[in-house]
């Protein structure tokens, strides 16, 4: 009888602690229990468009406030695929160019419209992004062989970004998407590998480049709430 009075004691333990979580999750709304990012105070993302530019960042974003946010990336460099798409740039998968690890950096502050504990809905995006790529670029003679000299290519870039952007949190997944666009303010300063004949090393040359330019950002980041 002492055995069958401890699974009595076992069971009637149960029904108590289900009966308890019972009556806490009916004082909950339906929206808290059904939404498993209810609150998605911190995000993760990554941004697949600038991988095509060599931008290997991760964005850490943190909520401040009801409406506001601060968001830091950190990331590298490596190989841009999209060197010579707007600029007349080397051949950047030519066996004579050497890819080097750079670096990339942002920092920004969000605005949410909607009052809202949760990073989600529209916004407005203030910001200062920060990437530096590095090559070697090997010199090849009249014969089509390498000749030992090396020049370094760099390219500097220091951008402030105004960005408006939509942040669609779903409400049974902990995935979402950050929508966004704006006007950008360009600083580059670039060291660049320029030659008028592949096969002529005295035709290699470095140019420096110090100018201010406008652009237009546009992209998706892909994050995970927490």
């Amino acid at each position: 009888m002492k055995g069958s009075h401890k699974y009595i004691l076992f069971f009637l333990t149960l029904i108590t602690l289900s009966t308890s979580a019972q009556e806490d999750n009916e004082d909950l709304p339906d929206f808290y229990i059904q939404d498993s990012v209810y609150t998605v105070r911190n995000a993760l993302k990554i941004d697949p468009v600038q991988i095509l530019f060599g931008d290997f960042r991760i964005y850490y974003e943190r909520r401040i406030s009801n409406h506001f946010s601060a968001e830091i990336g950190v990331g590298i460099t490596r190989r841009n695929y999209t060197s010579g798409w707007f600029d007349d740039d080397l051949d950047n998968l030519g066996n004579n160019i050497d890819i080097k690890t750079g670096a990339s950096f942002s920092l920004a502050v969000r605005r949410y419209f909607k009052d809202s504990e949760e990073l989600d809905g529209a916004y407005l995006s203030l910001g200062v992004n920060y990437r530096w790529w590095i090559k070697d670029i090997s010199v090849i003679d009249s014969l089509g062989n390498l000749s030992g000299l090396t020049l370094r290519d760099r390219r500097q870039s220091t951008s402030v970004i105004l960005n408006f952007g939509y942040q669609a949190l779903p409400i049974s997944s902990n995935v979402f998407a950050d929508f966004f666009t704006g006007p950008a303010i360009r600083f580059k300063n670039y060291d660049i590998v320029q030659t008028t004949s592949l096969n002529d090393p005295s035709s290699y040359s470095i140019e420096n480049l110090n100018e201010v330019t406008f652009g237009w950002e546009l992209g998706v980041r892909i994050g995970f709430g927490f």
